[in-house]
Protein backbone atom coordinates (compact mmCIF):
# COMPACT_ATOMS: atom_id res chain seq x y z
CA UNK A 1 0.00 0.00 0.00
CA UNK A 2 1.27 3.47 -0.91
CA UNK A 3 1.98 5.97 1.88
CA UNK A 4 -0.89 8.22 0.71
CA UNK A 5 -3.27 5.30 1.08
CA UNK A 6 -2.31 4.88 4.75
CA UNK A 7 -3.28 8.49 5.45
CA UNK A 8 -6.56 8.18 3.56
CA UNK A 9 -7.29 4.95 5.40
CA UNK A 10 -6.50 6.61 8.73
CA UNK A 11 -8.87 9.48 7.94
CA UNK A 12 -11.58 6.98 7.05
CA UNK A 13 -11.11 5.12 10.35
CA UNK A 14 -11.17 8.38 12.34
CA UNK A 15 -14.39 9.36 10.60
CA UNK A 16 -16.15 6.37 12.19
CA UNK A 17 -15.88 8.02 15.62
CA UNK A 18 -18.85 10.12 16.86
CA UNK A 19 -16.78 13.32 16.50
CA UNK A 20 -15.96 12.38 12.90
CA UNK A 21 -13.15 13.23 10.51
CA UNK A 22 -14.74 14.35 7.23
CA UNK A 23 -12.85 15.10 4.07
CA UNK A 24 -11.82 18.72 4.04
CA UNK A 25 -9.02 21.19 3.38
CA UNK A 26 -5.82 20.30 5.16
CA UNK A 27 -6.83 17.10 6.93
CA UNK A 28 -4.47 14.81 5.02
CA UNK A 29 -1.62 17.28 5.54
CA UNK A 30 -2.48 17.38 9.26
CA UNK A 31 -2.22 13.60 9.44
CA UNK A 32 1.03 13.68 7.46
CA UNK A 33 2.41 16.26 9.91
CA UNK A 34 1.40 14.23 12.97
CA UNK A 35 2.21 10.71 11.73
CA UNK A 36 5.07 9.26 9.73
CA UNK A 37 3.95 6.85 6.97
CA UNK A 38 4.74 3.85 9.19
CA UNK A 39 2.92 5.43 12.15
CA UNK A 40 -0.11 6.12 9.96
CA UNK A 41 -0.08 2.48 8.87
CA UNK A 42 -0.17 1.36 12.51
CA UNK A 43 -2.74 3.97 13.58
CA UNK A 44 -5.07 2.98 10.74
CA UNK A 45 -5.01 -0.57 12.13
CA UNK A 46 -6.19 0.49 15.60
CA UNK A 47 -9.63 0.91 17.17
CA UNK A 48 -11.01 3.35 19.74
CA UNK A 49 -10.70 0.94 22.68
CA UNK A 50 -7.33 -0.18 24.12
CA UNK A 51 -5.73 -3.24 22.50
CA UNK A 52 -2.24 -4.68 23.11
CA UNK A 53 0.55 -4.42 20.56
CA UNK A 54 0.28 -8.10 19.61
CA UNK A 55 -3.39 -7.51 18.64
CA UNK A 56 -2.62 -4.42 16.56
CA UNK A 57 0.52 -5.78 14.84
CA UNK A 58 -1.07 -8.39 12.51
CA UNK A 59 -3.72 -5.89 11.42
CA UNK A 60 -0.88 -3.60 10.35
CA UNK A 61 1.05 -6.45 8.70
CA UNK A 62 3.94 -6.05 11.13
CA UNK A 63 5.52 -7.93 14.01
CA UNK A 64 4.68 -7.00 17.63
CA UNK A 65 8.33 -6.10 18.23
CA UNK A 66 8.08 -3.56 15.39
CA UNK A 67 4.75 -2.11 16.51
CA UNK A 68 5.41 -1.72 20.24
CA UNK A 69 7.96 1.15 19.99
CA UNK A 70 5.80 2.89 17.40
CA UNK A 71 2.82 2.79 19.75
CA UNK A 72 4.91 4.07 22.65
CA UNK A 73 6.24 6.93 20.55
CA UNK A 74 2.72 7.90 19.49
CA UNK A 75 1.48 7.75 23.08
CA UNK A 76 4.33 9.99 24.24
CA UNK A 77 3.30 12.60 21.65
CA UNK A 78 -0.38 12.47 22.58
CA UNK A 79 -1.42 10.72 19.37
CA UNK A 80 -2.65 7.43 20.83
CA UNK A 81 -4.18 6.69 24.21
CA UNK A 82 -2.45 4.12 26.41
CA UNK A 83 -3.57 2.26 29.52
CA UNK A 84 -2.12 -0.60 31.55
CA UNK A 85 -4.69 -3.07 32.86
CA UNK A 86 -3.91 -6.40 34.53
CA UNK A 87 -0.26 -5.87 33.67
CA UNK A 88 -0.91 -5.46 29.93
CA UNK A 89 -0.50 -2.14 28.13
CA UNK A 90 -3.24 -1.38 25.65
CA UNK A 91 -3.32 1.35 23.03
CA UNK A 92 -6.35 3.03 21.49
CA UNK A 93 -6.77 5.34 18.53
CA UNK A 94 -7.64 8.86 19.62
CA UNK A 95 -10.46 10.70 17.84
CA UNK A 96 -9.73 13.98 16.12
CA UNK A 97 -11.54 15.83 18.91
CA UNK A 98 -11.02 15.46 21.78
CA UNK A 99 -7.62 13.98 20.99
CA UNK A 100 -5.48 14.59 17.94
CA UNK A 101 -6.24 18.31 17.84
CA UNK A 102 -5.91 19.03 21.56
CA UNK A 103 -3.19 16.81 23.00
CA UNK A 104 -0.23 18.04 20.89
CA UNK A 105 -0.95 21.61 22.10
CA UNK A 106 -1.59 20.78 25.76
CA UNK A 107 2.02 21.17 26.91
CA UNK A 108 1.85 24.82 25.97
CA UNK A 109 4.90 24.58 23.73
CA UNK A 110 5.38 26.87 20.72
CA UNK A 111 7.55 25.19 18.14
CA UNK A 112 7.57 25.18 14.35
CA UNK A 113 5.43 22.03 14.53
CA UNK A 114 2.76 23.75 16.64
CA UNK A 115 2.79 26.78 14.35
CA UNK A 116 2.32 24.61 11.28
CA UNK A 117 -0.46 22.60 12.92
CA UNK A 118 -2.22 25.76 14.11
CA UNK A 119 -2.46 27.07 10.55
CA UNK A 120 -3.70 23.74 9.23
CA UNK A 121 -6.28 23.26 11.97
CA UNK A 122 -7.59 26.79 11.43
CA UNK A 123 -8.47 25.77 7.89
CA UNK A 124 -9.94 22.38 8.77
CA UNK A 125 -11.74 22.84 12.11
CA UNK A 126 -14.68 24.81 10.66
CA UNK A 127 -15.43 21.77 8.47
CA UNK A 128 -14.96 19.31 11.32
CA UNK A 129 -17.06 21.34 13.75
CA UNK A 130 -20.15 21.20 11.56
CA UNK A 131 -20.40 17.49 12.37
CA UNK A 132 -20.15 17.80 16.16
CA UNK A 133 -23.20 16.32 17.86
CA UNK A 134 -26.52 15.46 16.26
CA UNK A 135 -30.11 16.74 16.52
CA UNK A 136 -30.84 14.45 19.45
CA UNK A 137 -27.54 14.63 21.34
CA UNK A 138 -24.85 17.26 21.89
CA UNK A 139 -21.24 16.32 22.66
CA UNK A 140 -20.84 18.81 25.51
CA UNK A 141 -23.02 20.90 27.79
CA UNK A 142 -22.70 24.18 29.61
CA UNK A 143 -22.51 24.12 33.41
CA UNK A 144 -22.46 27.11 35.80
CA UNK A 145 -20.47 27.50 39.01
CA UNK A 146 -22.03 25.48 41.82
CA UNK A 147 -22.80 28.34 44.22
CA UNK A 148 -25.18 29.84 41.68
CA UNK A 149 -27.44 26.77 41.49
CA UNK A 150 -27.32 25.26 44.98
CA UNK A 151 -30.55 27.01 45.98
CA UNK A 152 -32.47 25.89 42.87
CA UNK A 153 -35.09 23.23 43.74
CA UNK A 154 -34.44 19.76 42.34
CA UNK A 155 -30.75 20.30 41.64
CA UNK A 156 -29.16 17.09 40.33
CA UNK A 157 -25.66 15.76 40.91
CA UNK A 158 -24.63 16.07 37.27
CA UNK A 159 -25.58 19.76 37.39
CA UNK A 160 -23.23 20.57 40.29
CA UNK A 161 -19.69 21.18 39.12
CA UNK A 162 -18.05 20.68 42.53
CA UNK A 163 -19.80 17.33 42.92
CA UNK A 164 -18.40 16.23 39.56
CA UNK A 165 -14.91 17.04 40.81
CA UNK A 166 -15.45 15.28 44.13
CA UNK A 167 -16.58 12.06 42.42
CA UNK A 168 -13.52 11.79 40.13
CA UNK A 169 -10.65 9.41 40.90
CA UNK A 170 -7.95 11.57 39.28
CA UNK A 171 -8.03 15.25 38.38
CA UNK A 172 -5.57 17.34 36.45
CA UNK A 173 -5.04 20.32 34.19
CA UNK A 174 -3.34 21.04 30.87
CA UNK A 175 -3.08 23.93 28.45
CA UNK A 176 -6.13 24.83 26.37
CA UNK A 177 -5.47 23.75 22.79
CA UNK A 178 -7.89 26.29 21.36
CA UNK A 179 -6.17 29.27 22.96
CA UNK A 180 -2.69 27.87 22.30
CA UNK A 181 -3.46 27.45 18.60
CA UNK A 182 -5.62 30.56 18.02
CA UNK A 183 -3.76 32.99 20.35
CA UNK A 184 -6.55 35.54 20.09
CA UNK A 185 -6.77 36.61 23.75
CA UNK A 186 -4.97 36.80 27.07
CA UNK A 187 -7.30 34.45 28.99
CA UNK A 188 -5.55 31.80 31.13
CA UNK A 189 -3.89 29.18 28.91
CA UNK A 190 -3.57 26.34 31.42
CA UNK A 191 -7.32 25.79 31.68
CA UNK A 192 -8.29 22.39 30.26
CA UNK A 193 -9.35 20.13 33.14
CA UNK A 194 -9.12 16.35 32.70
CA UNK A 195 -10.26 13.41 34.79
CA UNK A 196 -9.72 9.75 35.64
CA UNK A 197 -8.08 7.52 32.99
CA UNK A 198 -7.51 10.35 30.52
CA UNK A 199 -5.95 12.46 33.28
CA UNK A 200 -3.62 9.63 34.34
CA UNK A 201 -2.52 9.03 30.74
CA UNK A 202 -1.81 12.72 30.09
CA UNK A 203 0.10 13.16 33.35
CA UNK A 204 2.14 9.99 32.78
CA UNK A 205 3.12 11.25 29.33
CA UNK A 206 4.09 14.71 30.59
CA UNK A 207 1.19 16.48 28.88
CA UNK A 208 -0.84 17.48 31.99
CA UNK A 209 -0.29 17.79 35.74
CA UNK A 210 -2.33 16.65 38.72
CA UNK A 211 -4.34 19.06 40.88
CA UNK A 212 -5.95 18.59 44.26
CA UNK A 213 -9.72 18.94 44.38
CA UNK A 214 -9.46 22.23 46.22
CA UNK A 215 -6.95 23.59 43.69
CA UNK A 216 -9.28 22.71 40.83
CA UNK A 217 -12.30 24.33 42.52
CA UNK A 218 -10.31 27.50 43.15
CA UNK A 219 -9.16 27.58 39.53
CA UNK A 220 -12.76 27.26 38.37
CA UNK A 221 -13.65 30.36 40.39
CA UNK A 222 -10.62 32.12 38.91
CA UNK A 223 -11.71 31.18 35.39
CA UNK A 224 -15.26 32.28 36.14
CA UNK A 225 -13.97 35.69 37.24
CA UNK A 226 -12.08 35.83 33.93
CA UNK A 227 -15.36 35.32 32.06
CA UNK A 228 -14.72 31.79 30.79
CA UNK A 229 -17.59 29.43 30.00
CA UNK A 230 -17.49 26.01 31.66
CA UNK A 231 -18.31 22.99 29.48
CA UNK A 232 -18.38 19.29 30.41
CA UNK A 233 -19.03 16.08 28.52
CA UNK A 234 -22.75 15.59 27.94
CA UNK A 235 -23.36 12.51 30.09
CA UNK A 236 -24.45 11.82 33.66
CA UNK A 237 -22.11 8.96 34.56
CA UNK A 238 -18.76 10.67 35.09
CA UNK A 239 -16.76 13.71 34.09
CA UNK A 240 -14.21 13.36 31.31
CA UNK A 241 -13.31 17.03 30.95
CA UNK A 242 -14.16 20.56 32.00
CA UNK A 243 -13.28 23.06 29.31
CA UNK A 244 -13.04 26.71 30.38
CA UNK A 245 -13.80 28.51 27.17
CA UNK A 246 -13.41 31.98 25.72
CA UNK A 247 -15.70 33.17 22.97
CA UNK A 248 -12.86 34.14 20.63
CA UNK A 249 -10.80 30.91 20.55
CA UNK A 250 -12.99 28.02 21.71
CA UNK A 251 -13.87 25.70 18.85
CA UNK A 252 -17.01 24.44 20.61
CA UNK A 253 -18.41 27.93 21.22
CA UNK A 254 -17.39 29.09 17.75
CA UNK A 255 -18.98 26.02 16.17
CA UNK A 256 -22.31 27.53 17.16
CA UNK A 257 -21.61 31.26 16.98
CA UNK A 258 -19.45 31.39 13.85
CA UNK A 259 -20.24 28.20 11.95
CA UNK A 260 -23.92 27.68 12.74
CA UNK A 261 -23.84 24.24 14.36
CA UNK A 262 -26.69 24.32 16.91
CA UNK A 263 -26.06 20.73 18.04
CA UNK A 264 -22.50 21.12 19.29
CA UNK A 265 -23.33 21.85 22.94
CA UNK A 266 -26.39 21.77 25.16
CA UNK A 267 -27.39 24.73 27.29
CA UNK A 268 -27.40 24.23 31.04
CA UNK A 269 -30.61 23.52 32.92
CA UNK A 270 -30.68 27.10 34.19
CA UNK A 271 -31.41 30.64 33.07
CA UNK A 272 -30.80 34.06 34.65
CA UNK A 273 -33.67 36.02 36.14
CA UNK A 274 -33.38 39.79 36.64
CA UNK A 275 -34.37 41.58 39.83
CA UNK A 276 -35.41 44.86 38.24
CA UNK A 277 -35.39 46.60 41.61
CA UNK A 278 -31.73 45.79 42.21
CA UNK A 279 -30.51 46.32 38.62
CA UNK A 280 -28.98 49.73 37.88
CA UNK A 281 -28.57 49.09 34.13
CA UNK A 282 -24.76 49.21 34.34
CA UNK A 283 -24.48 46.96 31.26
CA UNK A 284 -21.70 44.73 32.60
CA UNK A 285 -23.76 41.58 31.96
CA UNK A 286 -24.38 42.55 28.34
CA UNK A 287 -21.09 44.21 27.42
CA UNK A 288 -18.53 42.21 29.40
CA UNK A 289 -19.93 38.90 30.62
CA UNK A 290 -22.42 37.27 28.24
CA UNK A 291 -20.57 35.22 25.58
CA UNK A 292 -23.56 34.81 23.23
CA UNK A 293 -25.28 38.21 23.18
CA UNK A 294 -28.25 37.05 25.25
CA UNK A 295 -28.14 40.01 27.65
CA UNK A 296 -29.10 43.57 26.82
CA UNK A 297 -30.14 46.73 28.66
CA UNK A 298 -33.51 48.24 27.86
CA UNK A 299 -34.44 51.37 29.71
CA UNK A 300 -33.35 51.02 33.32
CA UNK A 301 -32.94 47.24 33.55
CA UNK A 302 -31.15 44.25 32.04
CA UNK A 303 -33.15 41.88 29.84
CA UNK A 304 -32.54 38.20 29.04
CA UNK A 305 -33.11 36.78 25.55
CA UNK A 306 -34.21 33.28 26.55
CA UNK A 307 -33.79 31.93 23.03
CA UNK A 308 -30.09 32.86 22.98
CA UNK A 309 -29.15 32.19 26.61
CA UNK A 310 -26.94 29.14 27.22
CA UNK A 311 -27.21 29.23 31.01
CA UNK A 312 -23.51 29.68 31.73
CA UNK A 313 -24.19 31.97 34.70
CA UNK A 314 -21.42 34.46 33.89
CA UNK A 315 -23.90 37.34 33.99
CA UNK A 316 -24.87 36.29 37.52
CA UNK A 317 -21.35 35.98 38.89
CA UNK A 318 -20.31 39.24 37.22
CA UNK A 319 -23.21 41.40 38.44
CA UNK A 320 -21.92 43.97 40.97
CA UNK A 321 -25.42 44.49 42.41
CA UNK A 322 -26.50 40.84 42.80
CA UNK A 323 -29.43 41.66 40.55
CA UNK A 324 -29.34 38.31 38.72
CA UNK A 325 -30.00 34.77 39.91
CA UNK A 326 -30.19 31.45 38.11
CA UNK A 327 -33.53 29.67 37.97
CA UNK A 328 -34.59 26.36 36.45
CA UNK A 329 -34.93 26.40 32.67
CA UNK A 330 -38.12 24.93 31.25
CA UNK A 331 -37.72 21.76 29.17
CA UNK A 332 -33.94 21.60 29.42
CA UNK A 333 -32.29 18.88 27.33
CA UNK A 334 -31.16 15.90 29.39
CA UNK A 335 -27.63 14.49 29.07
CA UNK A 336 -27.08 10.89 28.05
CA UNK A 337 -26.93 8.37 30.89
CA UNK A 338 -23.36 7.39 29.97
CA UNK A 339 -20.62 8.54 27.61
CA UNK A 340 -21.18 5.32 25.65
CA UNK A 341 -24.89 6.12 25.28
CA UNK A 342 -23.99 9.62 24.06
CA UNK A 343 -21.77 8.17 21.34
CA UNK A 344 -24.34 5.56 20.31
CA UNK A 345 -27.08 8.16 19.89
CA UNK A 346 -24.86 10.43 17.79
CA UNK A 347 -23.69 7.53 15.61
CA UNK A 348 -27.25 6.26 15.15
CA UNK A 349 -28.49 9.67 14.06
CA UNK A 350 -25.58 10.01 11.65
CA UNK A 351 -26.13 6.51 10.24
CA UNK A 352 -22.62 5.43 11.29
CA UNK A 353 -23.29 3.04 14.18
CA UNK A 354 -22.99 -0.15 12.12
CA UNK A 355 -19.56 0.88 10.80
CA UNK A 356 -18.34 1.71 14.30
CA UNK A 357 -19.54 -1.62 15.70
CA UNK A 358 -18.04 -3.53 12.78
CA UNK A 359 -14.57 -2.03 13.18
CA UNK A 360 -14.49 -3.06 16.84
CA UNK A 361 -15.80 -6.58 16.24
CA UNK A 362 -13.08 -7.71 13.85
Amino acid sequence: MQDADHYSQLRDVLDKHPSGCPEGPGIIEILQTLFSPEEARVAASMVFVPRPADWIAPRAGLEPAEVAPILEGLADRGLTYSRTKDGVCGYALLPVMPGLFEFPFMKGEHTELQEKLAALWKEYLPVLSLGFGSPGMSMSRIIPIQEQVESVPGILTFEMIDSLIDSAKSIGIAHCACRESEQNCDAPREACMVFDETCDYLVERGIARYLTREEMKEKLREFDRAGLVHQVNNSMDKTSFICNCCRCCCMLLRSASAFGNTFVYASSGFMPEVDAGACDACGICAEERCPVGAMSVKGDTAVVDKALCIGCGLCVTGCPNDALVLVRREAAAQPAQTTRDMGVIILQEKGKLADFVEMHSK
